[in-house]
């Protein structure tokens, strides 16, 4: 690493701290996402070592037993129910124990940027590159809110990210040790353990020994077999058994808590109205993508209609794909990488239009469950911009105003906040 850059990812590291402990301090107690629901759970397993039962309604408040998120898997709740324990055990109001559970959450999403940046210079070349992708996710407002809050999203986020890295290695190499194979077969456990986002691994992972196997020309297959029978071995042994649990309680592995799917008649609205059913996925899409970049349900009071927004980000995302085009045309990029690592936020995308389509209508408002790949988006979006830039002090420009930018948008988001939870 160059010396001249050795500050800067602590400094992006303190400026993700600061914005986050702002809106775990503004916003209101009790109030950020699904976070009754989310403290219902952690206080189950804290106080009566079991998830809470599953409501199949929005609980809204902590004064409940059930809970809309008693379907996610364990492990955030679980760590989080350990400093639950301890606290209430020394007599701290609930209060106090919410700030203490948002308190830890920010750390988990210190260690999620560490992650970011260890995959984006994983793949870069440049050390600026991969610096540049680090801030762009850190300073994307909904990256430091939800830090703020109590959620599982840090926690997916840090262990999807993680086992981005060596699964990133294995495409390449075509080759992974027996303790590597090991180690991402436990992350891909724990990350199942965490929310369901992070089965998701297990198909780009089988992606990655396929084409690392076909460019061998399938020479070393049992190698390759053997390496994913570690790995799916592992994932497994860390996390089956809480499927096979909710299999034997619910009569599925993932069981679902709502079900106000936006499509009533499931595919055979697909098949009656495909054109209707093609708007509606553009307008899904767009209300996510939204939410993806800002908690809007802050700025709803004071901006009311999301459209303008939408067209900002759609126009930059566009302008973004078009620098993207010219810079691999420059030559210099790892195209083949690149192609790879953008066939996770495919697949997250893909499963969620499924579930908002077919389960549930709010997953529109969860632009958050995108954060898991936050690091690839950064890493599309550094090249991009670069790409349209001529030279590298239109690149130094563009970069700073970009920056000032986004920490003038959570300034703005940290306003909204105050001003809505005051009121």
């Amino acid at each position: 690493m160059k010396p001249a850059h050795r500050p800067f990812l602590p400094l992006i590291l303190a400026a993700f701290a600061v914005l986050a402990l702002s809106y775990s301090l503004v916003t209101r107690l009790k109030y950020g996402p699904d976070e009754p629901a989310h403290f219902i759970y952690i206080r189950s397993l804290a106080t009566e070592l079991a998830p809470p039962p599953i409501s199949h309604t929005i609980t809204p408040d902590e004064n409940s037993i059930p809970s809309h998120e008693g379907h996610q898997p364990p492990l955030y709740y679980a760590l989080m129910a350990v400093a639950f324990a301890l606290v209430h055990w020394a007599g701290a109001s609930d209060d106090t124990i919410w700030r203490v559970l948002r308190l830890l959450d920010i750390p988990i999403g210190l260690l999620w940027i560490g992650s970011a940046y260890a995959l984006t210079r994983e793949y870069f070349e440049r050390e600026q590159h991969a610096l540049a992708a680090t801030a762009f996710v850190a300073l994307i407002p909904t990256s430091s809110y939800m830090a703020g809050v109590i959620n599982n999203e840090m926690l997916i986020s840090l262990l999807f990210t993680c086992a981005m890295l060596p699964i990133l290695r294995y495409f390449r190499t075509g080759s992974i040790a027996g303790r590597s194979a090991a180690f991402l077969g436990a992350l891909i456990g724990l990350a199942a353990l965490t929310k369901a986002q992070g089965l998701l691994l297990v198909p780009i992972f089988l992606t990655a020994a396929f084409l690392g196997l076909r460019r061998r020309r399938y020479a070393n297959w049992l190698d390759t077999l053997r390496s994913v029978a570690v790995v799916l071995g592992i994932a497994v042994a860390v996390s089956g058994w809480w499927f096979a649990r909710s299999w034997l309680l619910y009569g599925t592995p993932m069981p679902h808590s709502l079900n106000v799917p936006i499509l009533t008649e499931g595919l055979v609205d697909v098949v009656v109205m495909p054109g209707t059913c093609l708007l509606v996925a553009v307008i899904s899409t767009g209300a996510a993508y939204c939410y993806f970049w800002v908690p809007y349900w802050i700025l709803w009071p004071f901006v009311h209609n999301m459209r303008p927004l939408i067209a900002v980000m759609s126009s930059l995302t566009l302008l973004v794909l078009i620098g993207l085009v010219a810079r691999v045309r420059r030559g210099g990029v790892d195209t083949g990488s690149l192609v790879f690592l953008l066939l996770a936020p495919v697949t997250v995308y893909l499963t969620w239009l499924r579930y908002a389509l077919f389960v549930d209508r709010w997953a529109n408002l969860q632009g958050r469950l995108f954060l898991c790949v936050a690091a690839v988006v950064g890493i599309v979006w550094v090249l991009g911009l670069d790409g349209l830039a001529t030279s590298d002090r239109a690149r130094k420009i563009g970069a700073a105003v970009g920056f000032a930018f986004m920490l003038l948008a959570n300034v703005g988001v940290i306003a909204c906040a105050v001003t809505l939870y005051r009121s």
